[in-house]
């Protein structure tokens, strides 16, 4: 079990002194999160919601921080609560079949679950896992993945990824490519690599076709919006169109705090989730975009650095896996809202509103920061 302690002891004090900017990036991150809801909802219950998640996920970042242990937290958890994830999905997907609804959501109650969400950490932890050889706590890396093992991991990301396309083709897509590439870094055997690039070939060729018939209307007016934005601007690249508008609109310093035009005027759809960033761009122009990327930028680099310098392959191994994963949410939803790629569901981390979504990204950076308090611990 993960000890817990009441009280900080002095090495904690020491490391919160020493790694207090990280944590103020990660405030002030969350303080704008909740300023872009408070401008998109004003004193609504979905600000008020947004801003108790936050400080739920804010909490569980100190808390395991400080008094958890991400590799008590890998051999001891990981895999029932792999077990439990998949269960959700199972679910999930037969309530979609059942209700002919989208199911990526488990309503509880006033709560709802996505429990791909919280498929990421789990994913990212089990890779880290196989990537590791050895016993006990003491764990060594691996120059590549043997074909046996990389088949074990396949099968466990396959898996779940498999019953999160059922109901969400985005997420599935998404963590598959960000999880191939965590994978790529690790090492995978150039003949597997070679393989992979014939059966992506032949997938392209043969598969691709019968997918595309398969997709949903809505999911094939994503491309079609994307590729072709003036035919279908009323239609498919509306919610492109109108993304693109407020962010042009935002200039160099924006309109203000609750100044947006379309925000205001409610030309945005899904403005709360998919196209949050947008309406940041909007009320604080380039500057504002700017400071955000850089802090979440420092984020992504605080990991990366962490993962350089820790000895421990696991946590390595994590804390990379945890940068990716960041990296690639703002690629494909900030790259969906500016038109350079197509658009998907996948919030953006801070910007976005969801309790699931805050919940795993604030879980990601405890997982690093506790990566980082035990390394700083053996100096």
């Amino acid at each position: 079990m993960i000890d817990v302690k009441v009280i900080p002891g002095k090495k904690e004090i020491s490391y919160l002194k020493e790694n207090a900017f990280v944590f103020f990036v990660v405030v002030l991150l969350s303080f704008m999160g909740n300023l872009n809801q408070w401008i998109i909802s004003g004193n609504d219950g979905i600000f008020f919601k947004n801003f108790l998640w936050h400080l739920l996920g804010l909490g569980i970042l100190f808390s395991f921080t400080l008094w958890g242990d991400y590799r008590k937290f890998v051999y001891q958890f990981v895999f029932p609560l792999y077990i439990g994830i998949l269960i959700l999905l199972v679910f999930g997907d037969a309530l979609a079949f059942i209700t002919h609804t989208k199911g990526r959501w488990i309503h509880i109650g006033p709560i709802s679950i996505q429990p791909s969400e919280f498929l990421k950490p789990i994913l990212v932890c089990l890779i880290a896992f196989m990537a590791c050889e050895g016993s006990g706590y003491i764990r060594s890396y691996i120059r590549s993945f043997s074909e046996r093992r990389l088949l074990k991991v396949f099968a466990l990301v396959g898996i779940p990824l498999l019953l999160v396309l059922v109901t969400d083709l985005d997420y599935s897509f998404i963590i598959g490519i960000s999880l191939f590439v965590f994978l790529l870094f690790i090492g995978i055997p150039k003949r597997v690599l070679i393989f992979f690039g014939i059966g992506f070939l032949i997938f392209c060729i043969f598969v691709v076709p019968i997918v595309w018939k398969s997709l949903k209307p809505y999911q094939k007016g994503r491309i079609y919006g994307y590729l072709y934005p003036e035919r279908y601007a009323r239609t498919w690249a509306y919610q492109l169109n109108q993304s693109l508008i407020a962010i042009g609109d935002g200039d160099l310093i924006g309109h203000g705090f609750k100044k947006g035009w379309s925000t205001r005027l409610n030309y945005l759809p899904a403005k709360h989730t998919d196209l949050a960033f947008a309406v940041w761009a909007e009320t604080w122009g380039f500057l504002g975009v700017s400071l955000f990327f850089i802090l979440y930028g420092y984020l992504i680099y605080f990991a990366i650095d962490v993962s350089r310098r820790v000895k421990d392959f696991l946590g390595k191994y994590i804390s990379l896996g945890i940068a990716l994963l960041f990296l690639f949410q703002l690629l494909f939803n900030v790259g969906g809202c500016s038109g350079l790629l197509p658009m998907t569901s996948i919030p953006l981390p801070f910007l976005s509103y969801g309790g699931s979504i805050t919940i795993s990204s604030y879980f990601l950076l405890s997982l690093v920061f506790n990566i980082n308090l035990k390394a700083y611990s053996f100096k």
